[in-house]
């Protein structure tokens, strides 16, 4: 089985060597290379995100242009092809097993892109591009919503809900076909997240044209009820390999028997749940989950094989194939 892998920032790990960042704000990143050896051999597909450090973000002078650049790159430099609508998913199933690993293009944070209301019209833009999945937060200089930084306390700003209308109007109508973008709630504070969720549970259409994700990290701080809503909701939840949100094989298998038992869509099950490795931004990976062909063996190991290929792939493409234009 090659993984589904939810969160992957791949192009972070040329930071020291490309002229598409500023080396200075990613001193970590020489100590974390060698947590994507053998990744693209052990993925079909990775959730690839668009991102920079907080300080390299604004030393961008145009930030959009900088944002249509890394765009750029990921057409010409990703091994495989990227996912925008039927036909690539299409392909990509007919190579999934043994063929390159393709990607699903995102936005990883909108702090430095979104300042006033006039920029939510690029998102029109960057979807037509093949932008597909959509971070609204990822530190607490952003004007969305609030951040998981230390004393980021807000929820989702007015601005955060003209940016959750605005992404709504790129997918197509309840019940109708065509590619549609995924909301990820990674970063997010519980304050936030539980106005998120309130502004989809007041409108039953909106989950089914907006589906949810959170790609990666803890989502226990989100507090007790964001399982039971956000899989309700159908969201699915990417659990993390390494540290500071997984610090051993046996807490991993605990988190994913403990969402199993919460209802997905009113029934308990291992719907929802997926993997987000996020190797390029963890401290360091727990040894049993060091490349990712070893979480591809410990689920085999671990689940029956039909459990195993939900949690590591079926669910993650299905995701994939909402964003390229489900047929439903």
């Amino acid at each position: 089985m090659r993984l589904i892998d939810l969160h992957c920032s791949w192009a972070r790990q040329y930071a020291a060597e490309s002229s598409q960042y500023d080396a200075s704000f990613y001193p970590e990143i020489a100590s974390r290379v060698g947590q994507v050896d053998g990744y693209l051999m052990g993925t079909s597909l990775a959730f690839v995100g668009c991102a920079r450090e907080a300080g390299d973000w604004e030393a961008q002078a145009v930030p959009w242009l900088s944002l249509a650049a890394m765009i750029d790159r990921y057409e010409a430099e990703f091994a495989g092809r990227l996912i925008a609508n039927l036909d690539d998913y299409d392909r990509w199933r007919a190579d999934s097993d043994e063929g390159l690993c393709w990607g699903l293009l995102g936005v990883a944070g909108f702090n430095r892109l979104v300042r006033a209301p006039s920029d939510l019209e690029h998102l029109g833009a960057i979807f037509e591009r093949g932008v597909r999945v959509y971070q609204p937060v990822a530190t607490a200089d952003g004007l969305l919503g609030g951040s998981r930084d230390d004393g980021d306390a807000r929820g989702l700003t007015d601005l955060g809900r003209a940016f959750l209308e605005k992404l709504l109007e790129q997918a197509p109508a309840a019940g109708k076909p065509g590619p549609r973008p995924i909301l990820d709630l990674a970063h997010m504070n519980a304050a936030t997240c539980a106005d998120v969720l309130a502004w989809f549970e007041a409108d039953a259409t909106r989950a089914a044209r907006l589906p949810l994700v959170h790609s990666h990290g803890a989502f226990e701080v989100l507090g007790p009820e964001f399982p039971a809503r956000f899989r309700a909701l159908g969201g699915v939840i990417g659990l993390s390999v390494g540290l500071p949100a997984i610090d051993s094989a046996a807490t991993l298998r605990a988190r994913i028997e403990a969402l199993a038992v919460v209802p997905y869509r009113g029934q308990a099950g291992y719907e929802g749940i997926g993997v987000g490795t996020d190797y390029l931004e963890l401290d360091s990976t727990v040894a049993e989950f060091s490349e990712i062909g070893k979480v591809a063996e410990w689920l085999s190991k671990s689940f029956s094989p039909g459990v195993a290929a939900m949690i590591g792939f079926q669910n993650g493409r299905r995701l994939v194939e909402a964003a390229a234009g489900a047929r439903d």
